[in-house]
């Protein structure tokens, strides 16, 4: 929960439930088989550089990590580098590399293409260097020089997700190109407006390609898709934008003015859909959920309570980044008093949503590893997660690490035990 949660803890009460298991899925207390085999990564931190803001999107390629937010340098060994709201940093030592564009706003999304040659950047920006560029831009990954690239949205681009195609753009925006588009659209690679126009009412924060690539997956804070009801998630046509056959009931519905649940984050192990949650007001949900992407059929849903920014699938384990303050209806920890203590880290089953030793563990106690504080601004701590296979990074608006300092960006390397 966003707001209730730093508010009081009574806000954060929801319509918890134990972890739900569906059919098909592990029953309480057994382990799957490819859960009995997935490692869990290392809860030491590497060394890594800092930021002085906030990290909203983080990307890895081919050795080194994007990271995009709302910045002004980053740190490595006292050394500070110059970096105006975007940077990238060495996979292998943490260093900043020689990537240097100069944003003048903030970045919220990065993506890559399929063949690995352009990045995309999203966010809210009106030129990169002395060029001009409205909310969305793209760079060359071999020569790190921005491309021609310049579709005009008017508005925050959020998310993006690319196929060999075309370019999708998920935001706060109403107009691309000077046509109406509500918060999602497609453009070619030259920037061109593509007719791929789904029709919403709130914003998207989360796409997502089917494994089959036939669909998309849209998260949010919308209430409607193409004038059906579909809350904060939804599943529409790649080619088309015309809404898919889907299961409509993922995502609560809630009837009291002020309270909402809007999806964050996507993530697939090829089999399964991850999506995170962020809730608003009492009796929210601001767990994790898995769904077969065919059908959107509920596998299972988590409902910890304190809201899911980011989840990520490495290794058979679901990392999530959050600030979730009381499990016990989800099998985990109690709500941690006096006041309330958020685990922003954390790892659960992906068959079945049970949460692993990693973080936190059914009885843990106010300060599990790894971990982060709030940090500045929201105070929620973690917004991003990217791996490069085997490293898990992290990207956010914390200040500590383990209890050590260290602000912006983490990096937590090597697969260190079995998950079970």
């Amino acid at each position: 929960m966003r707001i209730g949660c730093r508010i009081a803890a009574g806000l954060c009460a929801t319509l918890a439930a134990a972890a739900l298991t569906a059919a098909g899925a592990a029953p309480a207390g057994a382990a799957p088989a490819a859960e009995a085999s997935a490692r869990l990564v290392n809860t030491s931190a590497r060394p890594m550089a800092t930021t002085n803001g906030r990290v909203n999107a983080l990307l890895y390629v081919d050795g080194t990590v994007y990271v995009g937010g709302k910045f002004s340098s980053l740190t490595f060994h006292r050394k500070i580098h110059a970096r105006h709201n975007l940077g990238a940093v060495s996979s292998a030592t943490g260093a900043p590399i020689a990537f240097s564009p100069k944003i003048n706003g903030q970045v919220h999304s990065l993506a890559l293409s399929p063949d690995k040659s352009v990045l995309y950047v999203g966010g809210a920006f009106t030129r990169v260097g002395r060029f001009a560029r409205k909310d969305v831009a793209a760079f060359s990954i071999a020569t790190k020089k921005l491309l021609n690239f310049a579709p005009k949205v008017a508005g925050t681009v959020l998310t993006i997700a690319v196929t060999s195609s075309g370019v999708y753009l998920g935001g706060t925006f109403r107009v691309v190109n000077g046509k109406r588009r509500t918060f999602a659209a497609e453009v070619a690679r030259d920037g061109a407006l593509l007719p791929w126009a789904p029709r919403l009412d709130g914003r998207v924060r989360a796409l997502l390609v089917s494994p089959d690539g036939t669909r998309m997956f849209l998260g949010g804070g919308f209430h409607h898709v193409n004038r059906r009801a579909d809350e904060a998630l939804a599943a529409v046509g790649l080619a088309s934008g015309a809404s898919a056959r889907f299961n409509r009931k993922l995502m609560p519905t809630f009837r009291r003015r002020g309270r909402f649940s809007q999806v964050t984050s996507f993530a697939t192990d090829g089999n399964l859909i991850f999506a995170g949650a962020e809730g608003t007001g009492q009796g929210v949900f601001d767990g994790t959920l898995a769904f077969r992407p065919k059908t959107g059929r509920l596998v299972w849903r988590n409902r910890c309570l304190g809201a899911t920014q980011a989840v990520l699938y490495l290794n058979g384990v679901l990392y999530k980044a959050s600030h979730a303050h009381d499990c016990s209806r989800s099998g985990g920890f109690r709500q941690i008093r006096p006041g309330w203590h958020a685990h922003h880290l954390m790892a659960e089953a992906p068959g079945s949503g049970k949460l692993l030793r990693w973080g936190t563990s059914a009885m843990a106690g106010p300060n599990p590893l790894p971990d982060t504080n709030g940090g500045l601004g929201t105070g929620l701590g973690p917004f991003a997660l990217a791996t490069d296979g085997t490293q898990l990074f992290v990207g956010g608006e914390f200040t500590t690490v383990n209890d050590k300092a260290q602000e912006g960006l983490t990096r937590f390397g090597g697969i260190a035990r079995s998950a079970v």
